[in-house]
């Protein structure tokens, strides 16, 4: 049992758990452009996911990756070090234009991460930001990168702004995976209220816990609002809508009994695992229903 428990904790550590959430919002994404989901795409953002978190999280400005300063480390590291092979591999399949929006990604990271600002900042330290940059990084990797995969002249036929439909659904689906992710975040805003500096500024520390639950809920309902919209000019299936009320109802549970006392597994694998959840449920939903 204790071996299952220190798996479980490698697992969320090394930051798997979070690349299988963006994976399968990524495949939620290809699915809402009525796009085939390309496993090569699966295999890179996974690989980028678990290295650009654990760059931030244990890297220190990137002597993490190149000495390892506590034993504890290792696993995490030669994780980091296999997914950098693996991501590199699937590169070999996308074309130059998801290149390109991956290089915006890691230009985020990077920016995210590093203190390349004046006063030794990072994009991170600026006061009420951190939420929104990571909100608009996972749109990115979900909505765009995945229809970058269809190469420049499809992806300007799609998001033409002389053909309203297109670019306004596609528009639509970004801002929806925009407010989600918004909406997932508040869950970590509560639990670390006391321990992010007041530099940060976070949503508990300007507003309170309880108005900050208020505005994770509207940010569900935004989520929900841009999801069914998005699928109503997308021409996607009716079930689909099930299935966004389902996530929106798991997100304001998740934000209801979220607070400073929340454990760390609540938040690190069941409000992380909503993703997961929502590629599943529109998978089984389209497939059986």
């Amino acid at each position: 049992m204790r071996g299952l428990r220190r798996f479980f904790d490698f697992y969320l550590k090394a930051s798997v758990h979070v690349a299988f959430a963006v994976v399968s919002l990524s495949y939620v994404g290809a699915k809402g452009l009525n796009i085939l989901w390309s496993n090569a795409l699966g295999i890179v953002l996974f690989s980028g996911t678990v290295m650009g978190y654990n760059f931030i999280k244990y890297g220190l400005g990137g002597p993490f990756y190149l000495k390892v300063t506590h034993k504890s480390f290792m696993p995490i590291q030669i994780v980091s070090f296999f997914c950098g092979a693996l991501g590199l591999y699937g590169m070999l399949y996308l074309n130059p234009l998801a290149y390109l929006v991956l290089l915006m990604l890691v230009v985020f990271t990077v920016l995210y991460g590093l203190p390349i600002f004046p006063a030794q900042k990072n994009l991170r330290a600026i006061k009420g930001m951190k939420i929104y940059i990571v909100a608009i990084v996972w749109a990115l990797a979900t909505v765009v990168l995945p229809l970058s995969t269809l190469g420049v002249k499809i992806v300007l036929q799609l998001t033409n702004p002389s053909d309203p439909f297109g670019f306004v659904g596609v528009l639509g689906l970004f801002l929806s995976h925009f407010f989600l992710v918004l909406a997932l975040m508040v869950p970590f805003e509560l639990r670390d209220y006391l321990e992010d500096t007041p530099q940060l500024a976070t949503l508990p520390q300007r507003y309170g816990l309880q108005k900050t639950k208020y505005i994770g809920i509207f940010w569900s309902l935004l989520f929900l609002g841009g999801h069914l919209f998005a699928g109503a000019i997308l021409k996607w299936p009716i079930q689909i809508v099930g299935v966004s009320l389902i996530i929106t109802l798991l997100l304001i549970i998740g934000i209801f009994y979220s607070g400073k006392h929340s454990s760390s597994y609540f938040t690190n694998f069941w409000v992380e695992g909503i993703p997961i959840l929502f590629a599943f449920l529109w998978w089984a939903f389209e497939s059986f229903l």
